[in-house]
Formats: C-alpha cells, sequence, structure tokens
C-alpha cells in the first residue's frame, strides 16, 4: 500500500512538472563600466511585451529613465505595463531603464554644502561625498543613454524620475541639461540642501527657455511639516510658489500635495499621477471611434502638437481597433482602419 502511494506521488509530481512551469521575469540588469565615474554601475532594463513580438513592424518606444532603481523598479514596470495595455491605454508602452545606486548622496546632490550651514540632522544625511551631479550627468549623456539607444529601439522621447535627492537630481538636470529629457517627475525633493541651492538657481533662470519641457512634482502633507521635516517641507512649498509666480517660460508644471503619504510611499502614488499627467491628452475611448472615424489619427495629432513631439498609433493598436469592430460587425471602422493601418506600416 506504501508503494503504491508513494508511485502516485511521484506520478503526480512528475505531471504537475508537465504542465508548463514558466518564470515570471520583468527585466534583466547589466552591469555597465563607466569610465567617467571609474567604477562598475548595475542597469535594470524593463522591454513591454510587445517589443518581440514578431508579428507586427519594430516599434520604437519612449524610454523612462528611473533614479534609485533598486527601490522603484519594480512595481514602477507593472504600473507602466497596466498604463500602456489596451483597449484604453493612458501611456504608450514604454522602456524603463533603473540606475541602481551605488554612492547616492555623490551622485544625487549638486553641490558640497558648507558644514556650517547645516542642521545635526543635515549633516547626518551628508555623509561621505557630495556634489557629484555633474559627473553622473555626463555618465548618464555620454555613456549610459548612447548604450541604450544603440542596444535597444528608442523614440528619443525620456522621462526621468527621480525622488529627494533624486528630485533635486532631476531638477537641476532640467535647469541646466533642459535638452536630455523631455520631461520630469519629481517626488518629495530634498529643496533644503545646501541652504535651498536648487530653489535660488531657478530664481536667477526666470527668463530660462525649457524647451516645451513638463515637470511634475508631488509633496508630502502639511501633518508632516514639524520639527526635523520643516525645512523639507517648506523649501517645497517655496519652490512650488516660485513655479506658480514667475511661470517660466515653456514649461509644463503640476503640483500635488498627496494627504495621508510619508516620505517613502509618496514616488507610488505619484508615479500613477506623474505618468497620467506626461501623457495627459493620450488616451481615447474605443466607442466613440463609431462616431467619429477620425478620432485616433486626430486624437494623436493633437497630442503629439501638446507635447512637442510626434506620437502615433502602434500597429498592434490599430488591430485592437480593427478586431473589436469585425466583431460588432462594424464595416465602416473596419475599412477605415485597415487603411489607415496601411498607410502607416506599409
Amino acid at each position: 500500500m506504501f508503494k503504491t502511494t508513494l508511485t502516485l506521488l511521484l506520478l503526480l509530481l512528475i505531471k504537475m512538472n508537465t504542465y508548463g512551469q514558466k518564470d515570471i521575469t520583468i527585466g534583466k540588469t547589466y552591469t555597465i563600466n563607466s569610465e567617467i565615474l571609474q567604477e562598475d554601475r548595475t542597469i535594470q532594463i524593463y522591454l513591454p511585451k510587445s517589443y518581440t513580438d514578431t508579428n507586427y513592424s519594430l516599434q520604437h518606444y519612449p524610454v523612462i529613465y528611473l533614479l534609485d532603481g533598486e527601490s522603484n523598479f519594480n512595481y514602477l514596470t507593472a504600473f507602466v505595463e497596466k498604463l500602456s495595455r489596451n483597449p484604453y491605454p493612458s501611456i504608450p508602452e514604454m522602456i524603463i531603464i533603473g540606475i541602481v545606486n551605488t554612492n547616492r548622496t555623490r551622485d544625487l546632490t549638486p553641490t558640497t554644502p558648507n558644514e556650517n550651514s547645516l542642521s545635526a540632522e543635515q549633516k547626518n544625511k551628508t555623509k561621505g561625498e557630495t556634489g557629484g551631479n555633474s559627473r553622473f550627468f555626463e555618465f548618464i549623456d555620454k555613456e549610459l543613454m548612447p548604450f541604450i539607444n544603440e542596444q535597444y529601439r528608442t523614440k528619443g522621447y525620456n522621462v526621468l524620475i527621480g525622488h529627494s535627492f533624486g528630485g533635486i537630481t532631476a531638477l537641476n538636470n532640467l535647469l541646466n541639461h533642459t535638452t536630455m529629457f523631455q520631461a520630469y517627475i519629481v517626488h518629495d525633493p530634498s529643496i533644503w540642501w545646501d541652504n535651498q541651492y536648487i530653489l535660488k538657481t531657478y530664481k536667477q533662470a526666470i527668463n530660462k527657455d525649457f524647451k516645451h519641457r513638463k515637470l511634475f512634482i508631488t509633496q508630502v502633507d502639511e501633518s508632516l511639516n514639524k520639527d526635523i521635516n520643516k525645512p523639507h517641507y517648506t523649501g517645497i512649498k517655496d519652490f512650488h510658489r516660485l513655479m506658480q509666480n514667475e511661470q517660466l517660460h515653456n514649461l509644463a508644471y503640476k503640483y500635488i500635495e498627496y494627504q495621508g503619504e510619508d516620505h517613502g510611499s509618496i514616488p507610488m502614488k505619484g508615479n500613477l499621477d506623474g505618468l497620467r499627467y506626461i501623457f495627459d491628452g493620450y488616451k481615447i475611448n474605443l466607442k466613440d471611434i463609431k462616431n467619429n472615424l477620425t478620432l485616433v489619427e486626430d486624437t494623436y495629432k493633437s497630442f503629439s502638437k501638446k507635447i512637442h513631439f510626434e506620437f502615433l498609433p502602434s500597429e498592434a493598436y490599430l488591430d485592437f481597433i480593427i478586431n473589436y469592430y469585425k466583431q460588432i460587425n462594424n464595416q465602416e471602422v473596419v475599412d477605415y482602419y485597415e487603411q489607415y493601418k496601411r498607410s502607416l506600416y506599409n
């Protein structure tokens, strides 16, 4: 009896293994040797599911460059995949590049502050090397981006996401390296750094042309404006007031203060809203096409004009529309979108 039971269990295990075990993967890690930073850097790379779909023409994708990749890469890939999914994508499919830290304070600060100007808490946050933004930007511009653009089908539309020290890094990049990225998502940035260095530099640049960039900033709510967090909170408020009052040239700007989120949790909600803000106007109601045959073409033209960068509907999205209207027997829409698809991809 025991032998029979054991045999059945073994057969069951074999059968379970036969039913196609398949790993769930969200990306890969690579090591880049940086001559600029004189060290190896780990890069996380997420590719959309359609990237390897051989049923369609080769598509090119916008790219998100994500600071503090080790903290944010996993959940952000899920957000992007969900938001870009048919039938109602609110953002395009995107490649995500997570930049993993080696010396965070060095890379993600714009200056080396005078220690006499820092509180005890701030001194604790500035231990080690500081002020490495310039070399870090050089690494991204001359080593990382060329590697990504050479290895992958990138579109040329790039988004930078940064939190805390990464937030002031993103703001520094927007001000002084404006053409590197087209949009910025910034969470609870450390404006307090070095006597509000970032705020001061923006005040000196009120006549700057920001070349149609988009900036989305988040902040924790008023309940956290106390004790050691006061300089952090008030610094962001001061920056927000500057942005509101000056209306900097060719810079689209949105700010949200989140109730119930703290400094650690704010990037999750902020990344959802930030991506929606950057790609506002991208989403289309599939069911409205039957009343307006040119809805998709008109929407993409309007969105491209608004964002100052050309976006086109993917071949897979057009096929989704065609198949949907085939199912409900609307031949007029099917004929129109088959012709539209051929005009773009044949």
